[in-house]
């Protein structure tokens, strides 16, 4: 029988399942690999290789323990598809000295996808926890903590946890070089890229480079890099970059994300830069020689010594449409301009300071970049609960946003999923007003006809209702970053039962916080669930 150990995440990520066997079996492996693992744990005791032509399947609830530096070679085919429940993990079997900078030690070496031939099967990576991966040692395996492509686009990953991987030079989790593959619905946190010498870390989550990738719906969390990009990077690249959140990174210039010398074609819309720091420039964001399009962008709570918001640098012309940059810290709160060749434009922004607080030779008297439409005041957002960046009815960033945004081709949906243009109109920065979130939601929460006890969740809690329900009711569970867990019914004629026995997917929450959705009488309740640590 498998047990599973329920992992420790913060709450406003996407919540990601770890199951782990009882250790009944197991497999030691090195040298060449294929077929399938379905054991309770794999000991890696030398470097992989999945050879060409040939495909290794790893089944839901394997842990995949390396027992010293080893790493995977993929030059064919990997399938590591995990379940909700029941994920896959990569790891290391003693963590001791894995923040020692030149040596592998303390890690495993990462799995390597280096210009796999593109006759094989698509890889795949879903619902697995990379942890402790590490990019060091050597300069050829120097980059991507836990997973690095290069020259290779047939592959996907999605709902994965990275946490607390390392790479010498860049992309402390993840690492792509000419690879235009789709990164979705993940969680980095604690990842790091960089060292002390002169060569600095680019990306301490993922590192693009002359790269295309899908970079969406991600969550990242107190990762950080010494160079740029807190969070990610993208240097040379035409990525799609939206829907992601990134709270607490940290770099030397741009906190949340740097963008490097790009174009990219696609709007990068629905980002939260919150809370993230930076040494010297760009506390939520840095565009240097780069002409990115933004829209309904929030960057707020950062903090930089200069440009607390955002930075430009080396002729960077950002376009920023329906964003909001307010409540950021540094000389030039809201937007740092390096140099006078750089332009950046906004419209329909809310800008703390106005263009007058611009600073830098590109601010005051240098600043010579369109600034159309745009406020300067209190976005009010809600400042707590699961959505601290939403806004409150009242907000002057409701409704505010381009009258025709077609132009920009915006996803129909915000960060949370709800509409993105509701009665018509636009709003501001990440999060959509449409009266069912902000003192609605709340309004919500406290109506009395749904009770959960106890709460923080248990094997124990019960759902229960004011009166015996008349028709059947379903409910659904969602992660706090609204991804749908799970969708379940309750019998018409009880007036209460147990939420683990209702939802199968209850027992394997790790901790963090939920949202329980029941349409009870004609009404749509939302409950906050809880998940502590066992």
């Amino acid at each position: 029988m498998k047990r599973r150990l329920l992992n420790s995440l913060l709450p406003l990520v996407f919540a990601v399942f770890i199951g782990l066997q009882s250790r009944a079996t197991s497999l030691t492996v090195s040298g060449e690999v294929s077929g399938t693992w379905n054991v309770d744990t794999v000991l890696v005791v030398g470097d992989l290789l999945i050879p060409n032509s040939q495909t290794l399947i790893i089944e839901p609830g394997t842990r995949v323990e390396f027992q010293s530096y080893f790493r995977l070679d993929v030059m064919g085919c990997l399938r590591s598809v995990g379940t909700m429940a029941d994920s896959i993990v990569f790891t290391i079997r003693d963590t001791s000295n894995f923040y020692a900078q030149t040596s592998g030690r303390g890690g495993w070496s990462g799995i390597r996808f280096i210009s796999t031939d593109v006759g094989n099967d698509s890889s795949l990576l879903l619902y697995n926890r990379l942890e402790f991966g590490k990019a060091a040692e050597d300069s050829v395996n120097c980059y991507g903590g836990a997973i690095q492509v290069q020259d290779f686009s047939k592959l996907r990953i999605s709902r994965c946890l990275f946490y607390h991987n390392y790479s010498f030079y860049s992309g402390g989790a993840v690492y792509l070089r000419n690879s235009d593959i789709p990164v979705e619905e993940c969680c980095f946190r604690n990842n790091y890229s960089g060292n002390t010498g002169t060569i600095y870390g680019y990306g301490g989550g993922i590192c693009g480079i002359n790269a295309s990738p899908k970079v969406c719906n991600n969550t990242f969390y107190s990762n950080s890099s010494t160079g740029v990009g807190g969070a990610v990077s993208f240097d040379n690249c035409d990525p799609e970059f939206s829907n992601n959140a990134m709270y607490s990174n940290f770099s030397a210039l741009g906190g949340g994300f740097g963008i490097l010398r790009s174009s990219p074609s696609k709007t990068m819309v629905n980002n939260l830069v919150v809370e993230n720091n930076a040494l010297f420039f760009g506390g939520g964001a840095c565009c240097i020689r780069s002409f990115p399009v933004f829209s309904n962008l929030t960057i707020s709570g950062n903090n930089s010594a200069y440009g607390g918001g955002f930075y430009c640098n080396d002729s960077a012309a950002p376009s920023m449409y329906n964003s909001i940059i307010y409540g950021n810290y540094g000389f030039g709160n809201s937007v740092y301009i390096w140099d006078i060749r750089s332009a950046p434009s906004f419209y329909y922004c809310n800008i703390e300071g106005d263009s007058s607080g611009f600073e830098g030779s590109g601010g005051h008297e240098g600043y010579h970049g369109e600034y159309l439409n745009n406020l300067n005041l209190d976005p009010m957002f809600i400042g707590s609960g699961l959505f601290p960046w939403q806004l409150l009815s009242g907000s002057p960033c409701i409704n505010a946003g381009t009258p025709d945004p077609v132009f920009l081709l915006l996803p129909e949906t915000d960060l949370a999923g709800a509409p993105r243009i509701w009665s018509g109109h636009l709003d501001m920065g990440a999060y959509e007003y449409n009266g069912t979130t902000g003192i609605t939601f709340q309004e919500s929460l406290q109506y009395s006809g749904i009770e959960i006890f106890p709460n923080p969740i248990s094997e124990s809690t019960q759902i229960r209702f004011e009166s015996q329900l008349e028709t059947d009711t379903r409910c659904q569970l969602y992660s706090s970053s609204g991804v749908l867990m799970s969708c379940f019914a309750i019998k018409k004629g009880v007036s209460e039962c147990n939420l683990f026995n209702a939802s199968a997917q209850c027992e394997s929450l790790s901790a963090g916080i939920y949202l329980l959705k029941c349409n009870y009488k004609g009404r749509m309740i939302t409950r906050m669930l809880v998940k502590n640590l066992d």
